[in-house]
């Protein structure tokens, strides 16, 4: 991988198989993208018994850092009395077709007004979204989850408004930026990227200044 920002030519969109008639519990739903069911990565264990639902929905200790690490990084740059920022498992439920989670957000104040703060899902856009792995499957085992989730998901956020996702992976260590009109970018997560409005993130500089090594890679 060049340490470099590369661009990704992006494969045409086609949808994936339905589940083969298995009855798969809706519980293990994790998320719906244009009506396609992303199921928890080991729900199939969950099936056999193997694991329980909660250790496949808990994020890893790694994960919960990243994703503490980015939120605390936006609320300490960022206008608060412009943006609401926050991290989690934010539910964002804009059609029937489509009910995703997003781990952190920023929303403009004036789309995220007070009466859309619920107890129900949230129904408005993210302005900018940066997600932490991919912990879904599909039932076809040789399912390119890149192509039919990340790619699927990225490309449904932008049609309802998201100005911009970046994707952390921390198997490979990389970094995906993506905005609708440009080509999107891939960076090695040693090197600084910008998320909004000039600030910036550097995962490996971080995880050494806590202390962590910045080799470690997710195993759950």
């Amino acid at each position: 991988m060049s340490t470099n920002a590369e661009t990704i030519a992006l494969p045409s969109s086609t949808l994936p198989k339905r589940p083969n008639g298995r009855n798969i519990p809706t519980y293990l739903v994790r998320e719906i993208i244009d009506g396609i069911p992303f199921y928890y990565a080991g729900y199939r264990q969950v099936m056999n018994k193997t694991k329980t639902l909660e250790e496949v929905m808990s994020d890893s200790g790694l994960q919960f850092f990243i994703k503490n690490y980015l939120s605390d990084l936006l609320k300490a740059h960022l206008n608060i009395k412009k943006y609401r920022i926050g991290a989690g498992e934010l539910g964002f439920h804009p059609d029937f077709r489509n009910n995703m989670g997003l781990d952190v957000v920023v929303f403009d104040r004036t789309v995220l007004t007070p009466d859309q703060i619920t107890t129900k899902f949230v129904t408005v856009p993210a302005k900018f979204v940066i997600e932490v792995d991919v912990n879904v499957e599909l039932p076809e085992r040789d399912s390119d989850l890149f192509q039919e989730y990340v790619v699927r998901k990225v490309r449904r956020l932008f049609t309802y408004g998201t100005e911009k996702v970046v994707w952390v992976f921390t198997k490979s260590k990389n970094v995906i930026s993506a905005t609708p009109d440009a080509p999107w970018q891939i960076f090695d997560w040693d090197k600084d990227v910008e998320l909004i409005d000039g600030v910036q993130m550097n995962i490996h500089a971080y995880l050494e200044s806590e202390g962590l090594n910045p080799d470690i890679r997710l195993g759950k």
